[in-house]
């Protein structure tokens, strides 16, 4: 018996007694378990009954032809695998029989072996098809056991995906999920941690791909965040790995009640207590680990210095509670339009500082002119008009947080030199 064919199971069809006959005992030697018919009727009944792997039949028969007994196996299988047996006179059946893009044709007299060399090409396929849906099941048994939340995926469409990561989706199914998102990226694209579209698009267009991009990052940042089919952001760890040259297999752990502690925590060690933005220690360390990605990706960035124009008058004038009322207002009309990929943080006293992310310097002039023109329409209740001044700087292969700094002062007193209330910008 062939290897390949022990587990086949054939339908032949074939009206000619003493032909199904001769064929049917060397078929019954290849395959598991062998069903005739003397005609297409009957074959589809067997066809329904018991979904053979591969279906043998006629071209000419009584009752119902084999072409119209395989349009209906087709209907109810697509991809049923059927070979047909022809003679020369029958030539005129020919083109409907290539239309049902059936898997083979064999001219009467058949031969055995070519038959059976055809049967064991076609078994080949059903056997290496039933190997991968059973790998795959046992794959998915085993993922969806211990609830993990895994997808397989080339970015572009995602192959495999966990039970528990259609779940955070409200979805049942794969395709469900490739109609809901474009890729995998749009998943993590309203993400606020470093693993967010724009960060991965920006790594891609200089080469690296979402494998190495998220191996760069130290393991406390490989974390997104995603919108759940409920409106709830939930946190998760990555875990990335290759299966091939094209497909990633990814992991994630949900670390969100992991998340909210921390940032309880991070909020009482990292804002300032009056405006509740970032204090100078948050700004420290993410400024630390934007050179790092600048000198490893040549990610740009700019940083500007803000200093409220007059404070001490607010103070001298109206007292105290009043200057961090001001302090206050600024920083809440600075905090509403900031984008959600750059950091603004108090500095100290009337100083606030600005990180743009992903930002030249022409392109940070003017989103800090912007800013400036927000604040000038800003007007306290008591202490009236407020204004502020800005200097811009662009990193540099050999800055560090102090040079950028001080290029920022530098560009700041210039601003309050040239009459306040501007934006002045130092390369």
């Amino acid at each position: 018996m062939l290897e390949d064919t022990k587990n086949i199971t054939i339908l032949y069809v074939e009206d000619e007694d003493d032909v199904r006959d001769g064929y049917s005992r060397a078929l019954s030697r290849v395959s598991k378990k062998l069903y005739t018919a003397e005609n297409g009727l009957i074959g589809l009944e067997l066809y329904k009954k018991y979904a053979p792997d591969i279906v043998i039949s006629d071209i000419r028969m009584p009752v119902m032809n084999g072409l119209e007994m395989v349009k209906s196996i087709k209907e109810i299988d697509v991809d049923a695998n059927i070979i047909f047996t022809t003679a020369h006179s029958e030539s005129s059946y020919l083109l409907e029989a290539i239309e049902l893009q059936v898997d083979g044709y064999l001219l009467k007299p058949v031969q055995k072996r070519a038959m059976l060399e055809l049967i064991e090409k076609i078994s080949k396929n059903i056997t290496l098809e039933k190997e991968n849906i059973e790998q795959r099941a046992i794959l998915q048994h085993i993922i969806d056991s211990e609830n993990s939340l895994s997808v397989i995926t080339d970015l572009k469409n995602i192959s495999f995906a966990s039970k528990s990561f259609l779940k955070l989706f409200g979805l049942e199914k794969i395709s469900e999920l490739n109609h809901k998102f474009e890729s995998l990226l749009d998943i993590v694209a309203q993400s606020n941690t470093l693993v967010n579209k724009e960060n991965i698009i920006n790594s891609m267009k200089k080469g690296y791909s979402l494998y190495q991009y998220i191996k760069s990052l130290d393991e406390t940042n490989r974390v997104t965040t995603i919108r759940c089919f409920d409106d709830s952001l939930k946190s998760f760890y990555i875990n990335i790995s290759k299966i091939d040259d094209k497909n990633l297999l990814i992991n994630l752990t949900d670390i969100t009640k992991m998340e909210q502690k921390l940032e309880e925590t991070q909020k009482k060690a990292y804002l300032d207590t009056l405006t509740k933005v970032y204090n100078r220690n948050k700004f420290q360390e993410v400024f630390e680990y934007q050179l790092s990605q600048y000198k490893r990706y040549e990610n740009s960035f700019s940083i500007a210095i803000l200093d409220i124009d007059h404070f001490k008058n607010f103070n001298d004038k109206f007292g105290h509670l009043i200057g961090d009322e001001v302090l206050v207002l600024l920083a809440d009309i600075m905090k509403s339009n900031m984008r959600e990929s750059d950091v603004f943080a108090r500095w100290g006293g009337e100083e606030f500082v600005i990180l743009l992310n992903n930002t030249t310097l022409e392109n940070a002039v003017k989103i800090i002119e912007n800013f400036k023109n927000d604040i000038e329409n800003l007007e306290h209740k008591i202490a009236g008009k407020i204004t502020a001044s800005f200097g811009v700087t662009e990193v540099k292969a050999d800055d560090t947080i102090e040079s950028m700094l001080k290029r920022s002062d530098d560009a700041l007193y210039i601003a309050k030199a040239s009459g306040r209330n501007c934006v002045k910008s130092k390369i």
